[in-house]
Order: C-alpha cells, then structure tokens, then sequence
C-alpha cells in the first residue's frame, strides 16, 4: 500500500468570481489582475502555499487553474487533466443571484438545494461522479508513495471531498486559493483516507 499526499487547491479569482458569477466550465476566464499581484505579493511574504516537496502538479485544463499553478509552483511539467472541468452551469452561466433572482428555474434549483440538473448543464451526481474520476486520474499509480499538487475548482473540491468522507456536499464549500491537505492510502482496492484537514495560509507541512 502506497501513501500519498495531496494538496488540492483552489485557482485564483477571476473577474466574473468577483462579480459573484456561476463561472463554471463554458467560461474560461484568465484571473484577475488584482489576483495576480496578490498572489505575488504572498508568495514574496510567504503567505501562501508553496510546498517544496511536490512530485507532481495537475490541474483542471482551464486557464484560471493552470495560470494559477504556474503562479504557485516554479514547475512548467504540469499535467492537463480533463474531468478537472469546473460544473457545466448551463443558462446559469455567468449570471449572478441579481440577475436571475426571481427566474422559476433558478428558484427551483436552489430549492433543491443544487441537486436538480442545471437546464443545459450539468447534474450535481454526474459532476461528483465526473470530479472522482478526475481525482483518481491526477492520483496516478496507486503503488507510487509521492506528494501532488491539484490546482482545481470549488466545485471540484466539494465532490472529491464528499466523495472520500461521505459528509455534505457543502460542508467543503472553498475560497479561492485555499483547499484541503489529504493523506491517503491507496492501492489496487482503492483509496483510503488517513487524515485530511484544511489548508492554511503559509501550509507546507
């Protein structure tokens, strides 16, 4: 049995997550300027993240992920993964609460607490099932002890988190830049959870 530890991070804000925009995976926004500069400013002050012990770094193929781990990690081998996608948001997409508050579709998707399909989009136990896949992909060879880094999406946390605990859905709802610190067991069976806990500002433990 292989142990692994794994750092998943969420990308940077983007204009549209200032807006407070269902930015999902038909936006590919680069991140602001403002995120850039902070995330520069933290690193020279080591505020933020940046593990020295990393053997790999993957990330969702959207430009606010891969921008954001070149920014973190002085590495330019980083691994593409494709089921990293944020949530297909479908006619919620780049809209905020302002502008469909008080659309029938909308209201009937928050009723159900974000379980019904998005019109045009993307089911949440699809996006689980989806997020898990992606997971187990960026985890490789189950019989390789290794640390990796995954630059992701909010919702992409939320699935693999509720998908390894079995808790909320929202109970692992992130802001931007942060994420969760996981150690695993894994081998051909499966994967298991040692510990997990979240990440913290200046974490390289």
């Amino acid at each position: 049995m292989a142990h692994k530890k794994v750092y998943m991070i969420r990308h940077g804000k983007t204009p549209g997550n200032i807006e407070k925009r269902y930015i999902g995976s038909r936006t590919d926004e680069e991140l602001s300027l403002d995120c850039i500069k902070e995330i520069q400013d933290k690193l020279s002050s080591k505020m933020l993240l940046t593990p020295d012990d990393v053997d790999r770094i993957c990330t969702s193929p959207m430009r606010r992920a891969i921008q954001t781990a070149e920014l973190l990690f002085d590495d330019p081998d980083i691994q593409i993964v494709e089921a990293l996608k944020e949530i297909d948001f479908g006619v919620f997409e780049g809209k905020n609460y302002e502008e469909l508050n008080g659309n029938e579709i909308y209201q009937s998707w928050i009723d159900s607490n974000g379980t019904m399909d998005i019109p045009e989009g993307e089911g949440r136990d699809a996006f689980i099932k989806r997020s898990y896949e992606g997971f187990l992909d960026a985890l490789g060879d189950r019989s390789i002890d290794e640390t990796i880094a995954i630059v992701c999406h909010g919702g992409n946390i939320m699935s693999v988190m509720s998908r390894l605990t079995g808790e909320d859905y929202y109970d692992f709802m992130t802001e931007t830049l942060g994420g969760y610190i996981l150690e695993l067991e894994t081998d051909d069976e499966g994967t298991h959870v040692i510990s997990y806990h979240k990440l913290g500002a200046g974490d390289n433990s």
